[in-house]
This record gives structure tokens, C-alpha cells and sequence, in this order.
């Protein structure tokens, strides 16, 4: 690890026990329209920006809505729960004090929106211990592209090579590692994602975040 030095942090199902939100969001979303979604769905949503995802959901259920309604309809179902309710992972804060105290540089890289990541980083504590915060909501390409990846690392003034990435989703770790860096896998229970799956794109693979999380 003496090669690393930075450490970019996805939020939802990494650092931040919120997987139950979008469960939540989704089913009272679809169930405003009486509409049961495949089995894949969230699976299918996982990986994608926030306008992305809008799209993708108009197209597979033929909304009359447009992608900024749903995404705002969307918004106000979680935001009250990310201000109040949502709560850290275990160890989540340990481990970003952590890489602080290894002297990484820090940043988050998520499909959250701004609205919602604000206030949810004031309510866990967190806000304030990351260089900057890249929401593929906001840079347009969702995280299964190595392109946030990159931009953070280049905001950082760190080359890709010397990044590592935690994240719950592989495809966001496929993405991480197509950009140069290194991977760590958060096993989510609420996630979709198959261990063997993870595996694939992770360096190193664990089921939760603890005071050994940067030793290989």
C-alpha cells in the first residue's frame, strides 16, 4: 500500500447503511402505479447516474413522465430519510479516519445527487473529511464508466495508479479498475450483487469495513 495515495469512497452501501431507502423509494414509486418490477431492476439501477436511471425506468415501463419529474419524485421520497434517519455502516468513520491518518487524500464517489449527499454527510458526521465529492449525477456518466474515476483522481492531483476504490457495486469496480485503480468490495446483504461477481473486480474482497481494510 505504500504506492496509495488517495482513497476514493462510494456512499450508499459502503460507507452508509441506505441500501433500505432505495428499496423503499422504488417500491412506493412503483407502487403509485401499480406496476411490480423484474427481478433486476435495482440491479439494473445500481450502477447508473441519477438521470440515467430516470431513463432507463421511463423506457422499461413506457412513463408518461419526464426524467427530471421522476428524479424529483424520486428525491422527495429519500430526502427526508437520507436528512434524518440514515445511518453509517460500522466502522464507516473509522475507516476514513483511517486513510486520513495514513495520509490519503479522501473523495467520494457516488450517483447521489447533491441535495441528498449534503445532508446526509452533515447528519453522519462525515462532512468535511473528503478533497472533493463527485456525484455522477452532476459529471453526466454514471459509475459504470471509468470517466468520474479518472476526473476525481485528476481533481485530486493523484494518478489513477495510486487511487483505491471501495464500492458495493461490481460493476463500479470494473469501472474503478478500467481507470488504473486499485479495488476494494463491500459485500452488501441488500444487494443484488453475488460475491463470485464481486471477486471478479476487487484486489480485495470483504464483507465489512474494519481496521484492516487497507492491508493486503
Amino acid at each position: 500500500m505504500n504506492d496509495i495515495k488517495a482513497v476514493l469512497f462510494d456512499l450508499d452501501g459502503t460507507l452508509l447503511d441506505s441500501m433500505y431507502v432505495w428499496q423503499y423509494v422504488d417500491e412506493e414509486f412503483l407502487r403509485r402505479r401499480g406496476i411490480t418490477p423484474p427481478d433486476d431492476y435495482g440491479r439494473q439501477c445500481s450502477h447508473r447516474s441519477f438521470y440515467e436511471t430516470a431513463l432507463y425506468t421511463i423506457d422499461l415501463f413506457s412513463l408518461p413522465e419526464t426524467p427530471e419529474q421522476l428524479m424529483q419524485e424520486w428525491t422527495d421520497l429519500a430526502i427526508d430519510e437520507y436528512r434524518h434517519n440514515v445511518k453509517l455502516k460500522p466502522f464507516a468513520r473509522e475507516t476514513v479516519e483511517l486513510a486520513l491518518k495514513n495520509g490519503y487524500k479522501t473523495a467520494v464517489c457516488t450517483s447521489q445527487t447533491p441535495e441528498l449527499y449534503t445532508p446526509v454527510l452533515h447528519h453522519t458526521g462525515l462532512w468535511g473529511m473528503f478533497e472533493t465529492i463527485s456525484s455522477a449525477a452532476v459529471f453526466g456518466k454514471g459509475k459504470q464508466y471509468p470517466d468520474i474515476y479518472l476526473d476525481t483522481a485528476k481533481t485530486l492531483g493523484v494518478p489513477p495508479e495510486n487511487c483505491i476504490m471501495l464500492d458495493d457495486v461490481s460493476a463500479s469496480l470494473k469501472a474503478a479498475r478500467q481507470a488504473g485503480m486499485m479495488t476494494i468490495g463491500i459485500i452488501e446483504p441488500l444487494s443484488s450483487q453475488s460475491p463470485e461477481e464481486m471477486e471478479l473486480y476487487s484486489d480485495k474482497l470483504v464483507k465489512q469495513l474494519d481496521k484492516d481494510i487497507f492491508t493486503f
